[in-house]
């Protein structure tokens, strides 16, 4: 199967480092073009402090574009495509709605183990939702 265009949600812990990874060796494999999404968690302030939250979501998107840039040039050094994309929302609803009108062929998203010994605690958790809710497939990396 050929992958034209990756979608990689990034966080900042080990396992989202080891997605990047995969998501790289996938990209280079199939000259595909690979978004690196971030989510920002949108805050519901009642619509009270609506200014306050634009200040808020735009120091954080420069915060989030400054840790991607190093990511994104490990794609461009070894002449893949790589675009950021930083939306406020809700991270699976995002992830979801953006494969379902950019063309993503293939998520490529960090995933933490089930807890055997409680493991529906861990189905509201937005790697589980992105894998049922996607109509592309999903490749959860642990």
């Amino acid at each position: 199967m050929s992958w034209d265009h990756l979608l990689v949600p990034v966080d900042w812990n080990d396992t989202g480092h080891r997605a990047v990874d995969a998501a790289l060796e996938l990209a280079r494999q199939n000259q595909a073009r690979t978004t690196l999404m971030y989510v920002i968690e949108a805050i519901d302030d009642g619509g009270d402090g609506e200014n306050d939250l634009e200040s808020f979501y735009a120091k954080v998107e420069a915060d989030v574009r400054d840790r991607l840039a190093p990511v994104l040039q490990r794609f461009r050094d070894v002449g893949l495509t790589a675009e950021p994309e930083i939306i406020v929302g809700q991270k699976a609803r995002a992830i979801v709605q953006y494969t379902a009108t950019a063309s993503v062929d293939l998520v490529v998203m960090a995933s933490e183990r089930v807890d055997l010994e409680q493991p529906v605690a861990g189905l509201g958790r937005p790697d589980r939702q992105v894998s049922l809710l996607c109509q592309c497939p999903v490749m959860l990396i642990r």
